[in-house]
């Protein structure tokens, strides 16, 4: 019985989570700022900026970076309980799967919050440059270049990582061994915040902004509501 009822609080842990972090993306990366309004940085600039995200960070304050970057890192327990559920969700298809989607889901979750809370320090360089004398600006083009490469990779090693358990999840119940329904494992594609994305780009703004600025953790919300609901009345495995 207790061991049911963990499970279940992971679940919900995972459902949280995928909030707060969606939350946290819309208002680190959510802006909807029109880019000719920042000619220096759209325009006098823009061959030398080479990071993608900062026409959705223009125009909006220190103040909701620092919360939208603080967030997620304070959050992060939540999703590390959430693979802990799916993690018992692969246990019936042996230990070799379900072990690899614990550690792959374990380990890009406990990466996600450098590559999150990067986004604040890269995005603040390149708004102080419409603040300070040009004489400064190369000298910044140059840290928010340095600071974008160590932000690529920081975001690039947990997406992977996260994709890859995913996908292993996703073809652990394709074989029908594990606690889930073999349809379920549609929903449970890394493809599928491409989808969400696609279906993101025809919302109007700010809608459409902010789920893409949220992808990556809306899917997330559709996996773990998912796995919630298929097995809420799923016993502990033993």
């Amino acid at each position: 019985m207790m061991m049911n009822t963990a499970i279940r609080a992971a679940r919900i842990a995972g459902m949280i989570g995928a909030v707060l972090w969606s939350i946290g993306d819309i208002l680190l990366v959510g802006g909807t700022a029109d880019p000719a309004d920042y000619p220096l940085l759209s325009k006098t600039y823009a061959s030398h900026i080479s990071f993608g995200a900062l026409p959705l960070m223009l125009g909006l304050s220190e103040y909701r970076l620092a919360l939208g970057a603080l967030l997620n890192n304070l959050a992060i327990p939540l999703y590390l309980a959430g693979s802990w559920h799916l993690y018992q969700g692969a246990r019936p298809a042996g230990r070799l799967l379900s072990l690899t989607v614990l550690i792959l889901l374990m380990c890009g979750n406990a990466w996600s919050p450098l590559g999150h809370a990067g986004f604040y320090y890269v995005g603040r360089v390149y708004q102080t440059i419409s603040i300070v004398p040009p004489a400064a600006h190369d000298a910044l083009l140059g840290l928010g270049d340095e600071f974008n490469h160590m932000l690529l990779i920081a975001w690039l090693l947990p997406v992977l990582t996260l994709g890859c358990g995913m996908l292993v999840l996703c073809l652990t119940i394709a074989t029908g061994k594990s606690a889930y329904p073999r349809w379920s494992a549609l929903i449970f594609n890394p493809a599928v915040p491409l989808l969400i994305a696609a279906a993101g780009s025809v919302l109007p703004a700010p809608v459409g902004t902010w789920f893409y600025a949220a992808v990556l953790n809306v899917a997330f919300l559709l996996i773990y509501t998912s796995s919630t609901a298929l097995l809420w009345r799923t016993p502990a495995i033993r």
